[in-house]
């Protein structure tokens, strides 16, 4: 097979709709896209949830769609792996976590468990602490206090009674164990401003000295706090509740945060044997360990490291020595440089990196600057410098965040318009133009069974067309029809699949595999 030259063209926000009201595609004439489902090869490919590893029927967005198209894997966030982790069972049997209680058992000890109580899952989640509680169960270890800090930020302001109740609830139905020992808000336990004297030392000496206010009746207090008209869960000053729950020589601490910056100081503070921001009372044995790494240069138990990227296709393409440039508007450039490189700001040889001005929010802005975007790639295609192209338009999510139905009709066609023209121009410059997205949002405008706007990404698979000379080949209707409904892959194979249309090796760290024998 010859080496092919390539344009990967992400048309950001499209994803593929439902056959209903609530999809413009409907109402539009999209004739460049017609004839491409009739005579090119083209599939649906998943771009949201696991397969790009996010939470189960959690939509797509433009960082995560980026780096899995750059990088050809799945990058699992640390919350993500955390609940495979939970619903595959291996949670229940992860050595990490077991020697937290084998430490425990060794030495008569007890188990602290600290992190925030939310409603929200962005910084720990509420049912990660409830499985950690089910494997002590499963350990027969009882011997359990947890710290909690009150949310109130990304909880509502007065939540955190409720969630106590229902955690008190969950332990008393699961015959769990775990006993509230001390309480106090955010504000102090999660600072990030580097205040280390006036919040993260209130909270390290409530934890292990008890300094705070003791409470007896945590209900009763709580109601007496919300009283107050301007109270915030978030400022709840230290409580103690059970001056036996605090960490004693030999215990064990685990920090139940899955997200990394929040925690640091407190953790840096537990950790650090060179800390010096306050004097801490002297704890012997402790063994301290975190769900996910919060110091980067510090050796302590971490129970699921961060995944690595080893590779990305901007690198692989340089490593072949081919001449690759990126195209992209200015407040979008991270998305080509920082996420489809995989999380690294690199510079790679014989790549050049383009960016073009706001493409602004009124239609007329949008329709000019898509026009110049356009032209810009003629000329890029039309010089032949460069073996490939990639480039990323957001007119799709501009409009699709805007929820103007008749708007997103007249965006669509102005888009199949143009496309109708540039196809011509990569076909008799011999490139092969890949049409894909990132994640789904214009396809779907109207929430269907209220009829409201939607204005937010969503669950859709998106389109991959593959415009190729060599693919060429009439589909019959049966046929159109099984591919607009079959979901192939997902966005992790576009990498893979352009290597193979270069005829460059697949590297062994891609997760996703080529389509071209699927789509032949």
């Amino acid at each position: 097979m010859s080496k092919k030259k390539v344009i990967l063209l992400i048309l950001d926000g499209w994803g593929r709709g439902e056959e209903n009201i609530s999809n413009p595609f409907r109402f539009a004439q999209t004739k460049t896209l017609d004839y491409f489902r009739k005579f090119y090869p083209f599939c649906l490919l998943n771009a949201s949830g696991y397969a790009v590893g996010l939470n189960h029927d959690e939509p797509g967005n433009c960082e995560i769609g980026h780096l899995t198209i750059g990088t050809g894997i799945v990058f699992y966030r640390s919350d993500v792996k955390i609940n495979l982790a939970i619903e595959s069972g291996d949670f229940f049997k992860n050595k990490n976590l077991l020697d937290i209680f084998r430490h425990c058992q060794a030495f008569k000890s007890r188990l602290h468990l600290v992190g925030l109580l939310s409603h929200n899952t962005s910084l720990a989640d509420f049912n990660h602490l409830i499985a950690l509680l089910r494997l002590a169960k499963q350990e027969k270890f009882n011997d359990i206090y947890l710290h909690l800090f009150t949310d109130g930020i990304d909880s509502p302001p007065k939540s955190a009674l409720e969630l106590i109740d229902k955690l008190t609830k969950i332990i008393e139905q699961g015959n769990l164990s775990g006993k509230i020992a001390t309480l106090c808000g955010r504000f102090y336990a999660l600072d990030k401003t580097g205040e280390y004297f006036l919040r993260t030392q209130r909270v390290f000496l409530l934890l292990t000295e008890g300094k705070g206010e003791l409470v007896s009746d945590l209900r009763e207090f709580l109601k007496e706090q919300y009283k107050q008209t301007d109270f915030n869960d978030s400022n709840l000053q230290p409580v103690v509740l059970d001056p036996q729950g605090l960490i004693k020589d030999n215990d064990a601490v685990l920090f139940f945060h899955h997200e990394t910056k929040s925690l640091f100081q407190l953790a840096n503070a537990f950790v650090n044997p060179n800390f010096k921001e306050f004097k801490r009372p002297a704890r012997k044995n402790l063994y301290i360990a975190s769900l996910t790494k919060y110091l980067d240069n510090i050796n302590y138990p971490v129970i699921f490291e961060e995944q690595k990227i080893t590779t990305n296709l901007s690198r692989i393409i340089a490593e072949n020595r081919l001449k690759q440039i990126k195209i992209i508007d200015e407040p979008r450039k991270e998305l080509l440089n920082f996420y489809f490189n995989g999380f690294i700001s690199e510079e790679h040889p014989g790549e050049v990196f383009k960016t073009l001005p706001s493409f602004g929010n009124t239609w007329e802005s949008i329709q000019t600057k898509t026009k110049e975007f356009f032209d810009v790639l003629k000329i890029t295609i039309q010089e032949s410098v460069f073996d490939f192209i990639t480039a990323s338009l957001p007119t799709f999510d501009l409009i699709g965040h805007q929820g103007n139905f008749n708007l997103a009709i007249k965006a669509i066609e102005f888009i199949d318009a143009i496309l109708e023209d540039f196809f011509n121009t990569c076909l008799e410059n011999k490139y092969s133009l890949i049409l894909t997205s990132d994640h789904g949002n214009i396809e779907k405008m109207i929430e269907p069974r209220f009829g409201q706007k939607e204005t937010l990404h969503n669950l859709s698979p998106v389109y991959f067309y593959l415009i190729d000379k060599d693919y060429y080949q009439e589909k019959t209707k049966p046929e159109i029809l099984f591919f607009e409904r079959k979901i192939l892959g997902s966005l992790v194979d576009i990498a893979p699949t352009i290597l193979d249309l270069m005829n460059i090796a697949i590297p062994k760290e891609f997760n996703g595999k080529s389509l071209l024998k699927y789509l032949k």
